[in-house]
């Protein structure tokens, strides 16, 4: 089953892929699609073989990250056994110099 990705995962997730094509090219912007079909692949098989980067307090929900394309994070959870891709965004201070990255 795919995950399913929430309007805010959604707009993340644009935000990123327009700078990664941006400051990294076409060859870039493919491998970062790559990566997060691969990284939605590996979280459906293994739900829970992410961090686990905190657990909501009131439902006991546990919100999982995962790195994408260096410091890209996917934030996800699962409940009743579908994954949920809550969120999406990059780690950089400033979004606008990406081409020092590494």
């Amino acid at each position: 089953m795919k995950p399913i990705w929430t309007e805010q995962a959604i707009r993340g997730w644009k935000e990123v892929a327009a700078y990664v094509a941006r400051d990294f090219g076409q060859q870039g912007l493919k491998e970062f699609k790559q990566r997060t079909k691969d990284n939605e692949k590996f979280i459906t098989e293994f739900p829970k073989g992410c961090e686990v980067a905190w657990v909501d307090e009131e439902t006991g929900v546990e919100y999982h990250k995962c790195s994408i394309y260096r410091r890209s994070i996917m934030l996800y959870f699962v409940l009743d056994g579908q994954v949920y891709i809550a969120d999406f965004w990059d780690v950089r201070s400033n979004k606008t110099q990406t081409n020092n990255i590494n």
